[in-house]
């Protein structure tokens, strides 16, 4: 119980890297997540701030089972001090007890919704497998309860897959 504590702590402490590209978003996963969920969000998107709860607790929720989420802000679009729009974003984090990781995005948006294949339009979850093959996306507002039965679902499957 404490560790888990900590180890919540220490998430939310967490500095928050810069990523380029949507290949550094992906290669942001530790190894051992079978499913890996990338929420790209900004704080002055009233709809990606509304959610954040929510897919904090099914992150937190889904932890043991294979799942990790990474959320990746675009509030480096907004012209400014980088730095202060860093600590903008960690004191959201903070402020918020998001515990899933997040990464701040340095890259040109275009070149993020390119790779991931989005308007532009925030906010997006997109679920991978462990590989980088997409698997589901939403895009807009989640609904938690029919994101969540999702991601059991893909759970599901991937421990049958594992199972072969």
């Amino acid at each position: 119980m404490i560790l888990a504590a900590f180890l919540a702590i220490a998430a939310i402490a967490a500095p928050l890297p810069e990523v380029r590209g949507g290949d550094d978003v992906l290669r942001a996963f530790h190894a051992e997540a079978r499913i890996r969920v990338v929420n790209v969000w900004a704080t002055w998107c009233v709809p990606c701030v509304a959610e954040m709860p929510q897919l904090d607790s099914i992150s937190t929720a889904l932890q043991k089972d294979g799942v990790e989420f990474i959320g990746v802000s675009l509030d480096d679009a907004i012209p400014g001090d980088r730095a202060e729009r860093k600590q903008l974003v960690t004191r959201f984090l903070t402020g918020k007890h998001i515990r899933f990781r997040n990464v701040y995005y340095v890259g040109r948006t275009n070149e993020l919704a390119d790779r991931f294949r989005f308007d532009g339009s925030i906010p997006i979850t997109l679920v991978f497998d462990a590989g980088g093959r997409e698997l589901f996306r939403n895009e807009g507002v989640i609904d938690a309860g029919r994101f969540r039965r999702k991601l059991d679902d893909l759970i599901n499957q991937s421990r049958k897959g594992k199972k072969r």
